[in-house]
Formats: structure tokens, C-alpha cells, sequence
């Protein structure tokens, strides 16, 4: 007897087994789309149930409405999924949430759901091993000290004009800028990051891959992304936002390229919005994934059918400011942008040598519908980032610097303009450019000049730099005219002003100081009437005339 169940046991057992791998699916990460938000408890007239105070301020500064995209995903059909598989996380652009499930039986079970749309592989969701923490930390080593304030950084700094923007104290203080990446190992360790830790300007840490708020682990690609934007170590290396307030989001999953990371952006993005996000850093894309079949094709690339693409168009309509990375593959045949630095609204970033010109790994365009891409360049070949091991900086190459060199410029343009419309920064940046007047899809407008973008900006502006050139971008008065004069020694400096009779309608004397770019500004023209009148400076020997209209 039992010898026939035994062999009873080797016939069924493998008849069993095949059942049920036949009903195993390739993925266990599923993207449900939902039919519509009908049932959800919240209302477009209540937003500050959904958006922090600093989300509406951001909206009301960029006429932006709210509308049914920013209404949370219907809680009721959310356990209804939720109970016949676990929901990993919920999309209130996309109105779909992630489920964790294998089984292509439960999947065909919310596939029948009456308020489900459709049901889409994203690929692996992989539970990682707590992180640790650890407490060494680098000696600070004087040696490594260079001359210049902003250490081995300078070089990326003064090619984008930055260093000018920062003596006026346009340093990204009071901007909220997200960092979405890989993951941040060692950045609590690090002299660079002391002031982030001390003046409590890290805002949040948020892991979207394994579903904590631990992102000290899985890469160090975040942490030197953030170190070219937020490292203040006077002489060692300063960034480019040095001041600015930062969220860290960990989207990237290291251990394999799947679409679960688009997904896992999208909920970042989200999460930057309702908290009140001005800027985003993005130093990642999307086009092949382990899976052959979830890849993009060169067609895919039209800012609008990439699902990370979608999201970004939607998080651009919502006011925040993408700056995301081209790509790496410009020495490759598929030498083509990666999702979403497609996107028509994401100010896309190329990488160039010290040279200007394009460096060889750039990814280039145009975009699958014919639009020059990138838009604006920045170092990325030999880039400086802080070393997280030793109390040092490393160089190394990709749009991966290129892009938060920028951003974090963009984040002290955001400081001076917080109002601004984006379409407005972004006009003043490109305006600024090496390639303003012949703009390609290999480095876009080109090498940006962010004070000369500041200048554009402001009411009416002239600018004297060092050698007593002058340059005045504005001459179009308002109420105000702003003179900057770069200054490499203490001196006077005198502004009269003339109406075309010559008659003298007002008279200022300042001292310049030494070193840096003074600000020196007359108000009032309101009090004029329209018309044409003439500017007279008088500084360190030289005597300007710059004509004025208001």
C-alpha cells in the first residue's frame, strides 16, 4: 500500500508543480490603472486636505489650478485591490496603484474588477536588507586646500557664471529642491555636508523602492550628485546651491533595471509636489530595461508616450522645475536621449569638456518628433564631486554632474525670482547661452551664463566687470536701475542721472568694496515722465554713459 503512494506521490506531485508554474508570472510587480476617482473622498475645492500650504503658494505664484489629477487615488477601490493582493504603492497622477503579486490568477481577478482599466507588468519587487549606519568619519586634511573659495569645484562653478551669482548671496537659500537617485551611502559622515546636518536643511529622506525613509545605502551616485550641488567646505569644494533645503528620494533600484523604476519616480515626483517642491534633480533615464520587452524604441522618445515621460510632463504642468540628465550613450549608435529628458517642459541637461565642446558620451537628439535636445550644457567630463571616503574630491564623467551643476544654478536663480514663471527662468537661461542664436541637439542653446540670466531678469541692469567694460542686457526701466560692478579694490563710485536737456534729475555716491560684486541701485523712476534720459558712472578712473528708457 504504501508503495502505490508513493508512486502515486512521483506521478501527481510533478503534474501539481507544473500547474502551478504555469500560473506564475514572469514579474511580481503589477501596475493597476484605475477607470476613475468617482468614489474618492476628497474634492478640488479642499486641496489643502491633499497639498501642503507650500504646494498651494507654489501653484497660486504660477496661476496653476487645481484639477482631478491632484485628488488621491479612490480609497475603496484601493482595498478592494488590496485584498486579493498587496498594494506597494498608489499614483494619483496615473490613477493606478502597484500590486505585489505572482499569481496570474489573482491577476486576472483584478483584471475583471469593475473599476479597473488595465493591468501591466513593471517587473521585480526585491525586499532589500536593512541599511546600516556607520560612524567613522575622514579626518579633515588642510593639505587639500586650493586658493580659490570654492576649492576643486571652482572650474564648474565660473563656467556658468555662477561665482557672480553667489557674491550677490544668490545661493539657493530658502528653495526646496528634490534629489531623486540611487541612493545617498556616507553623505551623514562627510565634513562637505555638515552645514546640510546642522541647520537641518536636509527636509525629508523618502526610500520609494523599498518602502522606508532610510537612504544612506545601495549607491554613492546620489551622494556625489548631491555634493555638486549642496558641499560647503570652503576650499575643498563649495556646489552650486549651497544653501539651498533638500529632499532625498531613493527611485533607482540598483540591483536591476526594471519599469517598477519609473513608477517608483512617479511617487517621488508626487511626493515633491505635495510637500511644496520647487526644483527637481534628476540625474537618471530610461530606454532598455532587463526585460526586452519593456524597452523603449527610438519612436517611444516624443516626450509623451514613456511612462516617466507622462509623469514629468504632468509634474512640469504642476510648477515644479525638472532638470534632468541627457544621457550617456552620445558615443554609442543608440546615441539618443533617455526618458524623461525628452519631455518637452524638463530642462535637459548635455556634458561638455573644459574646452566647451560636447563631451564624446552625450547623449544627443533630436527628439522621435523633431524637437532640439538637449537644452543647456554643462561640465561633465573630469567633474569634481566629494570623495566619500576620504577627506578629498574625485572626478569623474556624465550628464549625471552635468546636470545638478545646473540645477543648483537654477535653484539660485529661483532665490533672486521666486515668483518667476518657469517658462520665464528657463527663457533668461537659455537667452544666456553660447548657442542662444543656433541652438542643436547636441548641446541645445549651449554653456549658460547664470548672471547674465539674473541680469535679464531684473528691472534694468549694468554691469561693469573688473577690466571697466560695461554690458547692460536691460535698458528698459521700470522703477528701478540696478548698476553691479565687479570690484577688485575699494573705490567710489557715482551715478547721476540726466534728462536729454541735460538737466541732472538725481545724484548717488557709494564706496565699492573689494573682491566681490557690488550692487549698487537707484529707485523711484516712476516719478519720471516717459521718455528717454541718460545715466552717468563714474568709477575707478573711468566714466560711462548708458542710455535709459522708461
Amino acid at each position: 500500500m504504501n508503495a502505490i503512494y508513493c508512486f502515486l506521490f512521483l506521478i501527481i506531485s510533478p503534474i501539481i508543480l507544473a500547474q502551478s508554474n504555469t500560473d506564475k508570472h514572469a514579474h511580481n510587480l503589477h501596475l493597476v490603472e484605475l477607470t476613475d476617482k468617482s468614489s474618492s473622498a476628497f474634492s478640488v475645492f479642499l486641496p489643502q486636505e491633499y497639498l501642503s500650504p507650500r504646494a498651494l503658494e507654489r501653484r497660486e505664484n504660477q496661476g496653476i489650478s487645481i484639477d482631478l489629477l491632484d485628488i488621491p487615488v479612490s480609497l475603496s477601490y484601493l482595498k478592494l485591490v488590496d485584498k486579493l493582493a498587496p498594494v506597494q504603492g498608489k499614483s494619483k497622477w496615473l490613477n493606478a496603484v502597484a500590486v505585489h503579486t505572482e499569481s496570474k490568477k489573482v491577476l486576472k481577478e483584478i483584471e475583471a474588477l469593475p473599476f479597473v482599466k488595465t493591468v501591466q507588468p513593471l517587473g521585480k519587487f526585491r525586499k532589500a536588507k536593512p541599511g546600516k549606519m556607520y560612524s567613522k568619519r575622514p579626518e579633515i586634511d588642510s593639505s587639500k586646500h586650493q586658493e580659490s573659495y570654492y576649492g576643486l569645484a571652482e572650474t564648474q562653478i565660473t563656467m556658468l557664471g555662477g561665482e557672480k551669482l553667489h557674491q550677490l548671496g544668490l545661493t539657493g537659500k530658502g528653495v526646496q529642491v528634490a534629489i531623486v537617485d540611487g541612493g545617498f551611502r556616507n553623505i551623514y559622515r562627510m565634513t562637505v555636508f555638515d552645514s546640510l546636518f546642522l541647520q537641518q536643511r536636509i527636509l525629508g529622506t523618502q526610500d520609494f523602492v523599498d518602502g522606508d525613509d532610510f537612504v544612506y545605502e545601495s549607491s554613492t551616485h546620489g551622494t556625489s550628485v548631491l555634493s555638486i550641488m549642496a558641499a560647503k567646505q570652503a576650499h575643498l569644494m563649495v556646489g552650486t546651491a549651497p544653501d539651498a533645503s533638500y529632499y532625498l528620494f531613493k527611485t533607482e533600484d540598483t540591483r536591476g533595471e526594471f519599469r517598477a523604476e519609473e513608477f517608483y519616480w512617479t511617487l517621488a515626483l508626487e511626493y515633491a509636489d505635495s510637500v511644496g517642491v520647487d526644483l527637481v534633480n534628476s540625474s537618471m533615464g530610461y530606454t532598455q530595461f532587463r526585460d526586452e520587452s519593456m524597452s523603449y524604441q527610438y519612436k517611444d522618445l516624443d516626450g509623451k508616450s514613456t511612462l516617466i515621460s507622462k509623469v514629468a510632463t504632468i509634474a512640469s504642468a504642476k510648477g515644479i522645475l525638472i532638470v534632468n540628465a541627457a544621457g550617456n550613450t552620445g558615443h554609442k549608435d543608440w546615441h539618443y536621449l533617455a526618458a524623461p529628458a525628452d519631455v518637452a517642459e524638463v530642462l535637459t541637461v548635455a556634458a561638455v569638456q573644459q574646452d566647451s565642446s560636447r563631451a564624446e558620451f552625450s547623449s544627443w537628439g533630436p527628439t522621435a518628433d523633431g524637437r532640439i535636445k538637449p537644452d543647456v550644457a554643462a561640465l561633465g567630463k573630469n567633474a569634481a564631486y566629494a570623495s566619500i571616503i576620504t577627506y578629498d574630491v574625485g572626478y569623474s564623467d556624465g550628464t549625471s554632474y552635468a546636470c545638478p551643476m545646473i540645477a543648483g544654478m537654477v535653484a539660485a536663480l529661483k532665490q533672486a525670482f521666486p515668483r518667476a514663471h518657469n517658462t520665464t527662468l528657463k527663457t533668461a537661461i537659455f537667452n544666456s547661452a553660447t548657442q542662444t542664436n543656433q541652438a542643436d541637439s547636441s548641446l541645445g542653446y549651449g554653456i549658460p551664463n547664470f548672471f547674465q540670466a539674473y541680469l535679464s531678469l531684473v528691472d534694468s541692469s549694468v554691469f561693469i566687470n573688473q577690466l571697466g567694460s560695461v554690458d547692460h542686457p536691460q535698458r528698459i526701466v521700470d522703477n528701478s536701475i540696478h548698476v553691479y560692478v565687479e570690484a577688485s579694490k575699494k573705490a567710489p563710485i557715482e551715478l547721476t542721472v540726466y534728462n536729454l536737456f541735460g538737466k541732472q534729475l538725481h545724484y548717488h555716491k557709494e564706496e565699492l568694496q573689494a573682491n566681490i560684486i557690488n550692487k549698487v541701485s537707484l529707485y523711484n523712476f516712476r516719478n519720471y515722465r516717459e521718455g528717454v534720459y541718460v545715466l552717468k558712472i563714474k568709477t575707478n578712473g573711468k566714466t560711462h554713459w548708458v542710455e535709459l528708457v522708461h
